[in-house]
């Protein structure tokens, strides 16, 4: 899953059709890692993705290596 740097964060997109994994899972490991969205991440939902806006380029790629 490609890290994107967009207005200085770090955003992580998942594709809702394209993943199989549950999504409670991936936010659960979202919040469980990193903190209730504000301070590190943040989150916009689309009707075809989700994506995770990371302020740390470290955390956007772990978070992305975890969920892939």
């Amino acid at each position: 899953m490609p890290v994107v740097i967009d207005n200085n964060k770090y955003r992580v997109r998942i594709m809702w059709e394209n993943y199989n994994q549950n999504w409670n899972e991936i936010c659960a490991i979202a919040v469980e890692y990193f903190g209730l969205p504000g301070d590190k991440f943040s989150t916009i939902i689309c009707k075809d993705h989700m994506d995770f806006c990371f302020q740390e380029e470290t955390d956007a790629i772990w978070f992305s290596l975890r969920v892939e």
